[in-house]
Parts: C-alpha cells; sequence; structure tokens
C-alpha cells in the first residue's frame, strides 16, 4: 500500500519508488509505503508503549535530532513488519511515510545505524524492570488479558567470537550486563557460548507478561 501526498501526478513507466519525487508541470507527488503501520501505530497507542518510553528512558541532548523514544519505537516497526539489520533501518524507514513512523521530513535523513544503537543505550540505562511492569500491567488491563494461567518457555542465544570481558554478569552504571558463557544450548552442544532467555505468557493470548 502506498499514501500519496501532495497533488496527484498521472503515473507513468518512469514513476519513482516510494520515497522518492515525481514533478511533472510544477506539481510533486512524494510516494511512500504505508503497509500495516495504521493496524500497528493503533495497537501500541492502546499500549501507551511511546508514553511508556518518554517517562522512563533518559532525556537526549537537546542537539540530538531523534528523540530515543522515536527510534526505539521506529526499531520495534522495523522487527514488526520485517526485520532489516540495524545498518538497513534508516534506508527502510526512507521507504515508509515518515508521519506513521513519528517522524518530520528533516528527521528521517539522521536515521542511521549509529543512532539507533545510541537509542537503544538510552533503553539499557533506563530502569527496564518498572517499565515493563508498568507496561504490562496496563496492557492487562486495556484488553482485559486472564492472567489464570501462564506459560513459561526459555531458549538459548547462541553467540560467537571472544567476548573476553563478558565471562560474568556486571554492572555497567545502575544496570547488570547479563554474562555471555559456555553452557548447553538447546541442540545439547557444550561447546557455545550463549545467553539464556526464558519468557512468560499468558495462556490467553499468548500475550508476554515477563521475560
Amino acid at each position: 500500500m502506498e499514501k500519496p501526498k501532495g497533488r496527484h501526478v498521472p503515473r507513468s513507466t518512469s514513476d519513482p519508488s516510494p520515497g522518492e519525487f515525481a514533478h511533472s508541470k510544477g506539481k510533486t507527488l512524494n510516494s511512500y509505503r504505508v503497509g500495516a503501520l495504521p493496524i500497528i501505530n493503533r495497537l501500541l497507542e492502546r499500549m501507551r508503549l511511546e508514553e511508556f518510553l518518554r517517562s522512563y528512558l533518559l532525556r537526549a541532548d537537546r542537539r540530538c535530532r531523534i528523540a530515543p523514544t522515536i527510534g526505539v519505537m521506529t526499531l520495534l516497526k522495523n522487527v514488526l513488519l520485517c526485520r532489516e539489520p540495524l545498518y538497513g533501518v534508516g534506508e527502510w524507514a526512507a521507504r515508509y511515510d515518515p508521519e506513521a513512523l513519528g517522524f518530520t521530513d528533516t528527521q528521517l535523513p539522521s536515521l542511521n545505524d549509529d543512532r539507533v544503537g545510541r537509542c537503544l543505550d538510552k533503553l539499557f540505562q533506563c530502569d527496564v524492570t518498572s517499565l515493563v511492569l508498568a507496561l504490562v500491567t496496563h496492557v492487562v488491563r486495556e484488553f482485559q488479558v486472564d492472567l489464570d494461567e501462564l506459560h513459561n518457555d526459555s531458549t538459548t542465544v547462541t553467540l560467537h567470537g571472544d567476548y573476553a570481558d563478558a565471562a560474568k554478569e556486571e554492572k555497567r552504571g545502575q544496570q547488570t550486563r547479563m554474562a555471555i558463557t559456555w553452557g548447553y544450548n538447546k541442540d545439547h552442544r557444550p561447546d557455545l557460548k550463549q545467553l539464556l532467555y526464558i519468557l512468560t505468557v499468558a495462556r490467553d493470548g499468548a500475550i508476554p507478561v515477563y521475560f
């Protein structure tokens, strides 16, 4: 789905890709993808996710062109829609309607992997436990999630490389950095470094409530 902005210009075989511009007799057509963003945005609004992120994320420097909240929200939408690698998020976002992603036209060129990484740093530095608790409490009430039965599952994320300084948990600022160390993964291999990830969901719709 594409969302044209501005006055209509007849389409031709030379029409631009989404995010590009077409010019004809003084008229301009900006063509962007919309896709499932209106549906996703409506669900995120009911979750009040952006509001909770603004409450818990550290304030960005006034020189920052993209607020950490917007960067994290954009990365989430990317994961839900197509899962581009971090270095491809900026190019991916350029094809979509900036307004649907929470950007202005002037902000979008500043979105790159370094910017997204800095936004994730802000997320790491915040009180994630309290953020998740507040978010889940609201979602349970908003969507009337039944918590009578919970399901728990775990998985391992395998890593490759030395990670010489990550063998034990340690504090970075006020946060705990997880250890990347040896263990048996789901394939029963003892020769891989890994993280163990545990997720608890409600039987009612498999809604995540704890991780």
